[in-house]
């Protein structure tokens, strides 16, 4: 019953309602961090990406085929 009793925490959760939280996520509206993501375009990093074409390791992974065991 003691648990019934910590019920009324949720008569204190009308706080979620009144979570200016949300008021303040109009930051991300703002976040110039995504305006800094064209820096992801720059990533020329991607092009080296096909290093994972070389990867012929995969082709090796046959032996999960010899799994039988």
């Amino acid at each position: 019953m003691a648990a019934k009793k910590v019920t009324p925490v949720k008569k204190a959760a009308p706080a979620k309602k009144a979570a200016p939280a949300k008021k303040v996520a109009p930051v991300k509206k703002a976040a110039p961090a995504k305006k800094v993501a064209p820096v992801k375009k720059a990533a020329p990093v991607k092009k080296a990406a096909p290093v994972k074409k070389a990867a012929p390791v995969k082709k090796a992974a046959p032996v999960k085929k010899a799994a039988p065991v």
